[in-house]
């Protein structure tokens, strides 16, 4: 039988630590978050007008595989810093300057090849700002307050994104500023957050040279061992299965909405937007209020089971989907179960995952499992949307049915999982 571990006792973090923690994932996410909606495209049509799907499919495909890798890596770098500063400020800070250099390498490019080389400067810079700060939350919040944390950090996440698709409606004729913009707002975040996240010096010596860095320890930092970690691993998997569900879609809305609706590129555009901005609001508002009352109750499992139910019942509602209306309703009862999923999730996650004061390395493993379904649906996709024809609408080419049953069947097996997860900590539910 395995022993309760002891009790938290830590006190309450202070209030000063929270919004620093809140305000600067609000700025890793809009310099991370504006290339990704918008500005890394329009840079694509100004360089490479001929072969701009192509190029962007290369850019972002790059970027993907780096996050996939880097975040994980740059954790394992964290935990094992020492000096002065501690373990996560230089990180924090020091990606976050670091990211301005990488937008304006992108702001000046000329060819794919640059574009790339700052995109990848940029993933690396801003990934080791994330995986850092998420490790803050293990760090210096104590468990009653996680949920809640871990509710107004998934809020600032999806919030994040609003700034850089104002700033595109502002100025979309001006790559360069849309770059520089994003880029120098996060490093004055990297302000905040010398100032504001304080540590505790890491002493180095004896007691840390056991965990010494070198090539085996960074390659080992992307894998965990699920004979060990068991409730860890399910969690992992309940990420990466809502997470697929929701990419699987994701990518071909526009497209769905021109063969199921009849529409044409300018009125699907239009209901993209509007769809857009009820997923926003959903996800922002039910990861502030179920975090709190997971917070409140300790009710994590079941937050989960009702979050991934509700994602079910969207893609259900898409299967079928034919007219403008069941389309917002399926988008705002996937907001609020993806909302509500990651109002949770860190918080969950760290209860189960392993000790041992590697919290950044698993974090950043952890992580994995979002980048990795925006990798892999992309190729799945096309696959499900060639199986027959399409049973409803009035396109028969693809099969957004079948697309559509493949992201039920992933968030129904991400719910079914939640009895699996046990763990001492876990004693409110």
């Amino acid at each position: 039988m395995t022993d309760a571990p002891a009790a938290d006792i830590r006190p309450a973090a202070p209030r000063r630590l929270l919004v620093a923690l809140i305000v600067t994932e609000l700025m890793i996410t809009f310099a991370l978050a504006t290339p990704l909606v918008a500005t890394l495209g329009l840079k694509v049509q100004e360089i490479a007008p001929d072969r701009k799907e192509q190029v962007l499919a290369t850019v972002m495909a790059v970027g993907s595989i780096a996050a996939l890798l880097l975040n994980p890596v740059f954790g394992h770098l964290s935990d094992r810093t020492t000096g002065r500063f501690g373990r996560r400020r230089p990180w924090i800070a020091g990606g976050l300057v670091v990211g301005l250099p990488a937008g304006a390498v992108m702001a000046t490019a000329h060819s794919t090849t640059q574009l790339v080389l700052g995109w990848l400067l940029a993933q690396a810079a801003y990934n080791a700002a994330l995986a850092a700060l998420s490790a803050v939350i293990a760090d210096r919040v104590p468990p009653a307050q996680q949920a809640t944390m871990s509710g107004l950090f998934g809020a600032a996440g999806f919030a994040g994104v609003v700034p850089g698709l104002v700033l595109v409606g502002t100025i979309p004729g001006n790559t360069t500023a849309l770059f520089l913009i994003p880029a120098a707002i996060g490093a004055l975040g990297a302000v905040l957050a010398w100032l504001l996240l304080r540590e505790p010096a890491v002493p180095g010596g004896a007691g840390r040279a056991a965990k010494a860095v070198n090539l085996r320890s960074v390659l080992g930092s992307l894998l965990f061992d699920p004979r060990t970690s068991p409730a860890f691993t399910v969690v992992w998997c309940q990420r990466f299965l809502l997470q697929f569900a929701n990419a699987l879609i994701g990518a071909y809305g526009l497209y769905f909405l021109m063969a199921r609706l009849d529409m044409s590129v300018s009125e699907a555009a239009a209901l993209v937007s509007a769809t857009g901005l009820v997923s926003l609001a959903g996800n922002v508002l039910a990861a502030a209020v179920f975090g709190r009352v997971a917070s409140r109750t300790g009710a994590y499992r079941a937050l989960v089971v009702g979050s991934g139910t509700l994602m079910t019942a969207a893609m259900v509602i898409k299967m079928f989907s034919a007219s403008v209306w069941p389309v917002y309703l399926a988008t705002a009862v996937a907001a609020v179960g993806l909302g509500a999923f990651y109002a949770v999730d860190l918080a969950l996650v760290l209860r189960v995952m392993p000790d041992g004061g590697d919290s950044a390395r698993y974090l950043g493993v952890f992580n994995i499992a979002k980048a990795l379904p925006q990798t892999l649906a992309p190729v799945l996709a096309p696959v499900l949307l060639a199986l027959g024809s399409d049973p409803v609408g009035a396109s028969a080419e693809k099969n957004y049915f079948a697309l559509f049953l493949g992201g039920a069947v992933a968030a129904l097996l991400a719910t079914a999982l939640t009895p699996l997860i046990r763990h001492p900590r876990l004693v409110r539910d």
